[in-house]
């Protein structure tokens, strides 16, 4: 077999500094080569570095190697440039992966094409399973560069491909994996599918890219295997039902049931389990239960997140300023929310309603607004006063702040002016708030009844009496005789 493997140093394209990129190329002959992009450098030598690009450029290519931290012989970088060490067993290691490609069908007598030769080649070697490798990239490598949410969404993805491929390696990631993973998150779990819907496929195939572009950054996955190169994720809109957000009339409900909380009538611990469930079968609510309430109604004042929430403070996030009415010109004292948004990392403004300023002055227990409380309690706790308003709608912290949305839109709120609230920096994720609500679509078709009554329909009657009447001062003017032959004409024509 007659391929050649070599590197190259890409001498037309020097770096700002000076340097120059190697280039891997296998060739079976000279018309059928391959070249493979490195991503590593050559330095100039030290008494080089003086130069210009201008000036490299001005040198003859065959003198040109001669400028260069490079051994062309040996293809490696000299001793003396930095990293040498480090490129050169990198160097080291592309030559072994290629040769081996090479021995491999010569031992098995088969043919290497270019196309075979360059795919072999472009599959990540690593021995390491997908698992492992960013459980230890999230937990370890990346633990104070990625939010602690973001790290949770991170390793629910890890895990289902885990669990979708046990022990797959970080180099088995291909075109043909990500066709298979999707249909394997879209199969129903009769089908031993996870029945995801499509808003969840896409998300999860994101963060699946995002891994892979953090394993290509690291060197660990080659950018030419890229496998997303060739699968594209289609965008998909996440359309909300009327039970994920409250209408007016179902916040009033939760907020008549805040408003006649009655307290315990006696010490907490002096609570029997028969009392607890007396308290529950009258629909009243327990302690916890009216703080979660107390929080669920102030992110539907706010559109704060659960996270936003619990972290408000006094001191760094509640502000006063005086604002004029651009109506009456009248100058007001308003407080309102100024803090960053832990999820995006962005600053959001928030004027305060008097319902959050009444909830905020009631929790006075120091500069933290609330207390905390844990995610799981809290999510118990609205399972049971969903219960006991008799809501149909299915209470998460996030309905809540898809409920402020839907609500600023019923009220009439511009979504540019929405989608500051929120915190939304792309108009595209704002409108999947503005969906209609059915209150909103029966005041809007009121607009339609109310103006279409007014049209002034033409009547054909009214028309044609108009007419005569304009008519009558020419008949004025005509003799009896013409008259009466007008009347007889008339009756004739019924």
């Amino acid at each position: 077999m007659s391929s050649k493997i070599s590197f190259i140093l890409r001498l037309d394209r020097p770096q700002t500094d000076g340097s120059v990129q190697i280039i891997f190329q296998f060739a079976l002959n000279s018309e059928n080569r391959f070249r493979y992009n490195t991503g590593k450098y050559v330095p100039l030598k030290k008494e080089w570095q003086h130069l210009t690009n201008e000036k490299i450029l001005e040198t003859l290519p065959e003198f040109r190697y001669a400028i260069y931290a490079w051994d062309r012989a040996k293809n490696r970088l000299n001793k003396t440039a930095s990293y040498s060490e480090k490129i050169n067993h990198y160097i080291i290691n592309l030559e072994k992966k290629a040769n081996d490609i090479i021995l491999k069908y010569e031992l098995l007598n088969k043919p290497l094409t270019l196309e075979t030769f360059k795919s072999q080649f472009l599959r990540t070697t690593s021995h390491e399973s997908f698992y492992d490798y960013f459980i230890k990239e999230l937990t370890e490598r990346r633990k104070h560069h990625l939010s602690e949410y973001t790290v949770k969404n991170y390793k629910s993805v890890v895990t289902k491909v885990e669990n979708f491929r046990p022990r797959l390696l970080l180099g088995d990631i291909d075109h043909k994996f990500l066709v298979e993973f999707e249909g394997y998150m879209k199969a129903p779990i009769a089908e031993r599918g996870l029945g995801n819907n499509d808003v969840t496929v896409h998300k999860s195939l994101k963060i699946l890219r995002t891994l892979i572009l953090i394993a290509i950054k690291n060197g660990d996955f080659l950018e030419e295997a890229y496998p997303f190169k060739d699968f594209k994720l289609k965008e998909v809109d996440a359309e909300l039902t009327s039970r994920d957000f409250l209408e007016p009339e179902d916040l009033a409900v939760l907020e008549r049931m805040y408003a006649e909380y009655e307290g315990l009538d006696k010490p907490q611990e002096n609570y029997s389990i028969s009392d607890w469930n007396k308290r529950s079968e009258m629909g009243l609510l327990s302690p916890g239960e009216y703080k979660t309430l107390e929080r669920f109604l102030f992110c539907c004042y706010t559109g704060l997140r659960f996270r936003d929430m619990t972290s408000l403070n006094r001191q760094t996030h509640i502000f006063s300023k005086f604002v004029t009415n651009p109506q009456t010109n009248e100058r007001i004292n308003r407080e309102y929310i100024e803090m960053p948004m832990h999820k995006v990392k962005r600053q959001v403004v928030i004027p305060l309603i008097d319902k959050a300023k009444q909830i905020i002055d009631k929790n006075n227990n120091g500069d933290i607004v609330f207390s905390k409380m844990t995610n799981q309690k809290v999510n118990e706790h609205l399972k049971k006063i969903q219960a006991k308003a008799k809501l149909d709608k299915y209470l998460t912290f996030h309905v809540a702040r898809h409920s402020f949305a839907t609500i600023c839109f019923i009220y009439g709120i511009p979504e540019r002016v929405g989608q500051k609230l929120l915190g939304h920096k792309n108009r595209k994720f704002t409108e999947i708030y503005t969906h209609l609500s059915h209150g909103k679509l029966f005041y809007e078709m009121d607009k339609f009844n109310k103006n279409i009554n007014l049209l002034d329909i033409p009547n054909e009657e009214a028309e044609d009496k108009n007419k005569i009447i304009d008519l009558l001062p020419q008949l004025e003017n005509l003799s009896p005789e013409k008259l009466e032959q007008i009347k007889s004409l008339i009756k004739l024509l019924g």
